[in-house]
């Protein structure tokens, strides 16, 4: 083997190429360290080098890591579909870094490679131009509230706590966004929290009893990139439904009974002077009389006088008629014999029990559709929730 610093090899024609990160990328530190994808490529002209697949017999990729113009790490690269490498031989090598502190930072990446020529083999160096990135302290969320492995009902608050380097943040930041995130028995949501302070919350409603995984999405924007992190997951147990809507059911189910229900109705009892004889007649009751047919109207202080035999029948001066129709303290003429419609006398029917049970009012129809909605609501939800 022969080591050349100059050879016949044209130094222009080959190039390495960092493609991840790209320049001036931001990662997040949450929890923990970022986890950093370093990719590079050995290049000849725009063709990508796979070793023993051309006339680079074998090939070596580091990547070497500055910060403050200081060498502080030198982490070697892959191409075998391991250390965050997604297709071994592809000629794309990588590695993945964890930067030990929040700051900016430089990495190029050094490709040794041997080289045939005309037989000969050539070990060269070559290196990529310096790609910078930063590291900065984001927030992420810790759930608090419920508790892994706890068992709760249909319906749960959650409750996260916001932290800044294990220290709580509760600076404003109006490009923060923090979304709850609920995943199980073939559900997925995304739920917003409300944030006060550093605190975190929202209340979940779960159909159906099961294992459900909750975790805390938070986004900010760091100088014009997006930056997400997501909280450790919480696994709970959902073994009872809410009883929420049953108890708002039964509250309007219980103000519907104590509204007053409508007043049934006046009836009228009539009592009528036909001559020296005096008649009492009940509400919508018929009588006869020797020339007449009285018929009592049921719901208002009026009779109505029919003749039966051919009589005539007067009111007042007026003309004879067939039919006439009586009030409280009027009079008319059958024939010779004077009729007098004496007086009225309004009965209040009985109410029975079964008339609280009725929507008879406005109000009354009100609570009753809505006591009924929130229960129907319920029974839906249980039916959800058992099958």
């Amino acid at each position: 083997m022969v080591l050349l610093l100059v050879s016949p090899l044209k130094a222009q024609e080959w190039k390495v190429q960092i493609t991840s990160p790209l320049p001036n990328s931001i990662f997040g530190w949450a929890q923990n360290a970022p986890e950093i994808s370093l990719k590079g490529e050995f290049l000849r002209g725009e063709e990508k080098i796979v070793p023993k697949q051309s006339e680079v017999a074998r090939l070596f990729l580091t990547g070497q890591v500055f910060s403050g113009g200081k060498l502080i790490d030198t982490v070697p690269m892959w191409d075998d579909g391991t250390h965050g490498d997604e297709k071994g031989e592809d000629g794309t090598y990588t590695t993945l870094y964890r930067p030990p502190k929040v700051g900016e930072y430089q990495v190029r990446v050094r490709a040794q490679a041997d080289i045939v020529r005309e037989g000969k083999v050539f070990t060269r160096e070559f290196w990529s131009d310096f790609v910078a990135f930063k590291v900065v302290p984001v927030p992420y969320a810790r759930i608090t509230q419920p508790e892994p492995g706890s068992e709760v009902r249909g319906k749960t608050a959650v409750r996260a706590r916001l932290l800044l380097l294990d220290k709580p943040f509760d600076e404003p930041d109006e490009t923060l966004q923090a979304t709850l995130l609920v995943t199980g028995e073939g559900q997925k949501r995304q739920i917003p929290l409300r944030r006060k302070g550093s605190l975190l919350t929202s209340s979940v409603a779960f159909s159906k009893r099961g294992t459900y995984r909750l975790q805390v999405s938070v986004a900010v924007q760091r100088d014009g990139q997006s930056l997400q992190t997501q909280s450790e997951v919480t696994e709970i147990q959902v073994t009872m439904l809410t009883y929420t809507w049953l108890i708002i059911a039964i509250f309007l189910a219980i103000v519907f009974l104590l509204l007053p229900p409508r007043e049934p109705p006046l009836r009228y009892c009539h009592r009528v002077r036909f001559g020296e004889q005096v008649h009492e007649l009940k509400p919508g009751e018929r009588k006869s009389l020797p020339e007449a047919e009285l018929v009592a109207e049921a719901e208002k202080p009026e009779i109505l006088v029919r003749s039966t035999k051919g009589t005539q029948i007067r009111k007042g001066g007026g003309l004879p008629q067939q039919e006439v129709s009586l009030r409280e303290g009027e009079r008319c003429r059958v024939g010779e014999t004077e009729l007098h419609y004496e007086r009225a006398e309004p009965l209040r029917a009985t109410r029975r029990w079964w008339h609280r049970l009725l929507p008879n009012t406005v109000f009354r129809w009100l609570f009753f559709l809505c006591a009924l909605g929130a229960f129907v609501y319920w029974l839906w939800q249980w039916w959800q929730f058992a099958r």
